[in-house]
């Protein structure tokens, strides 16, 4: 394989960093700031939102560009959001910093795929991009808890500075030792977005924006959770650590899955615990303090990591059969329904702690997780009436041309 894909991944590293390290440092970032926590978490909605809208926005705008220039350029703008939220002394510059990283980070993702699947062989692309989107998912695994590990040790500024410079290497990278790629067809916003007015399509879209929601309504206020439970920084660093590992373990068994049994059984299967751990959790935190309690909570939060990932790759997979050869066109898409429901997550999070209590947040993104079961049943049924409607007018296709034929 291509040794320059490595740097496609730091890249991806980067940007998988810079949106999920904030749920480790929203207490410290918010006393720095002197805002509320529910306002802090903002910051995550703020990134998620302008990813979503951007990104398809940015990819359409710039489909003409050479794409070795248009990485280089996507990773400089994460590296220049990062240096200001690093710098940053005020509320204002931090969202800033981090409007300006959304917009390099919704550029660099697409990009970066599709340069792999241009440079590698046909035989080894599936390798090439697996290998660039490994970058986030090993970003939740050590990016996460190094980065609250790095606030704690030294300041929460040396993260972000860390972040821009990981993104900065590996953009100089990219523009010394990539080739010129000349950019692919273009496809416009209208064409993306014609394809949610099928119902399958916009059914299954849906499952993922409530699943995203309530993974992130957690996962943006991880660390007041876990405050909550009596666990200190260096604790909560290696309870994220261990969720990271889960979660890596969870996206294997997601693909392995949806290749043994079908995604439409592993989709509901991995929904399932994940529902059960986010309740969970909440349940347990009515009993914090008392011998075990935390231990429990951790194993909630592992099998939250396992089953909230478990279920990304079954989801493409299936979206990837509903959609054939527009599946690009419908990942791309559901990309975007992820950030969105990250927004919502962050946002209704928020809610829930300055109205509630964080100990309550677990209900309600098991809520979220449980009304995903329900649209992923009616989605099903969609799904259904397509491929009978689709074999009926196979069958009258055929009949009108066997009689032409006669």
């Amino acid at each position: 394989m291509d040794k320059r894909f490595f740097w496609l991944a730091l890249g991806s590293f980067a940007v998988g960093t810079e949106g999920y390290m904030i749920g480790g440092l929203l207490p410290t970032l918010a006393a720095a700031m002197h805002v509320s926590t529910a306002l802090a978490g903002q910051l995550v909605t703020a990134f998620a939102l302008v990813y979503a809208v951007s990104s398809p926005l940015l990819t359409t705008l710039t489909a003409r560009m050479e794409r070795r220039k248009l990485l280089f350029g996507s990773l400089l703008l994460l590296t220049v959001g990062n240096v200001l939220c690093g710098f940053a002394s005020s509320y204002g510059l931090m969202m800033t910093g981090r409007i300006v990283a959304a917009l390099g980070a919704g550029l660099f993702s697409p990009g970066a795929v599709a340069v792999a699947s241009t440079l590698a062989p046909a035989e080894k692309r599936g390798r090439a991009v697996s290998i660039v989107v490994a970058g986030q998912t090993v970003s939740l695994i050590l990016g996460v808890p190094f980065g609250m590990w790095v606030a704690l040790t030294f300041d929460w500024r040396t993260t972000f500075w860390i972040v821009g410079g990981v993104a900065l290497l590996a953009a100089v990278a990219i523009r010394l030792l990539f080739p010129q790629v000349a950019p692919g067809a273009a496809i416009g916003i209208r064409e993306r977005l014609s394809y949610l007015k099928k119902p399958e399509l916009l059914s299954a879209l849906l499952i993922t924006l409530a699943w995203a929601t309530g993974i992130f309504a957690l996962f943006t206020y991880v660390s007041e959770l876990f405050s909550g439970y009596g666990a200190g920084g260096r604790t909560i660093s290696m309870v994220l650590s261990l969720s990271g590992i889960a979660s890596f373990i969870g996206v294997r068994t997601g693909g392995l899955a949806a290749d043994r049994i079908g995604p439409n059984r592993a989709i509901p299967l991995a929904l399932t615990l994940l529902t059960a751990a986010l309740i969970l959790m909440s349940a347990l935190y009515g009993f914090a303090g008392r011998p075990g309690i935390l231990a429990m909570a951790v194993a909630a939060m592992a099998l939250f990591g396992f089953s909230g990932y478990m279920f990304n790759p079954a989801q493409q997979h299936r979206l990837i059969g509903l959609s054939g050869p527009s599946s690009g066109i419908v990942l791309s898409l559901q990309s975007s329904v992820l950030y969105v429901g990250s927004a919502l997550g962050a946002s209704a999070g928020g809610a829930v702690v300055r109205f509630a209590t964080v100990g309550e947040i677990g209900y309600f993104a098991g809520a979220m997780t449980a009304l995903s079961l329900v649209l992923f049943a009616v989605s099903l049924r969609l799904e259904r009436r397509m491929k009978r409607r689709a074999a009926v007018t196979g069958q009258a296709h055929a009949a009108d041309e066997s009689g032409a034929a006669g």
